[in-house]
């Protein structure tokens, strides 16, 4: 119970940017461990505020099969219908693609059942964006000039996801958080900047390089993959 009060503590500081508990975490004596039980109880908050997020609005909204019947019938007493019912091979086929759209949305729209995933899915991607971010940001910060530690920079932009302490308030139904993405980019800055002791300007640039590079190197993958596929579709044809 400490851990986890201790845990929220952090985040809630970090995401006010107080220095100081960025500071604490790279000076702890495990950084890498204790971001890492941070992760996992943020992203197990998170994921619990889903389930309830989504369980209330499940409950609180029409059932997917009365959405489809009320559209039907419209659908049934709108002018076009009758030139899709008498052509029998335009409705058998209109037909099909309905079933199939709302096949598709069975599975597509959260449901308590379906939500439990995030029971998984959260912590565990909580935790490979810090690591990605982490290590890249820590690789640019020394070319930079910084002296922490690869686990000092990794405890510290742990706390960067104190943003994503927001994400609670979706436990209320049919809530939308924005803005989360520019506050985190302000918690990493922070981190990068109390761990290495860098300028404001050096740390930017430790923040601002590691998506910068992701994203080039999604651009040069999907390029490639896209070139490679145009001759085996072109064959194909």
């Amino acid at each position: 119970m400490h851990t986890i009060s201790q845990s929220f503590g952090l985040l809630w500081n970090a995401l006010f940017l107080e220095s100081q508990a960025y500071a604490a975490m790279r000076d702890n004596k495990s950084p890498v461990k204790k971001g890492l039980i941070i992760l996992i109880i943020l992203g197990l908050a998170l994921a619990l505020a889903g389930i309830i997020g989504t369980t209330l609005q499940w409950a609180s909204s029409p059932s997917l099969d009365a959405i489809r019947d009320v559209i039907w019938e419209n659908y049934q007493q709108s002018a076009w219908w009758q030139f899709i019912e008498a052509e029998p091979q335009a409705l058998q086929m209109f037909e099909q693609i309905w079933d199939q759209i709302w096949q598709f949305m069975g599975f597509a729209i959260p449901n308590p059942v379906s939500s439990l995933s995030g029971l998984i899915l959260k912590p565990l991607g909580l935790i490979i964006s810090w690591l990605i971010f982490g290590l890249l940001a820590h690789l640019f910060a020394r070319m930079l000039g910084g002296s922490a530690t690869l686990s000092q920079t990794l405890g510290a932009t742990s706390l960067a996801a104190a943003p994503q302490l927001l994400g609670l308030l979706t436990a209320l139904p049919f809530v939308v958080i924005a803005g989360i993405g520019a506050w985190t980019l302000l918690c990493r800055y922070m981190a990068i900047r109390v761990t290495h002791e860098l300028s404001w300007a050096r740390s930017l640039w430790s923040v601002i390089l590691p998506p910068i590079l992701l994203g080039f190197l999604v651009f040069l993958l999907a390029t490639l993959f896209g070139i490679a596929l145009v001759p085996i579709i072109a064959g194909g044809f």
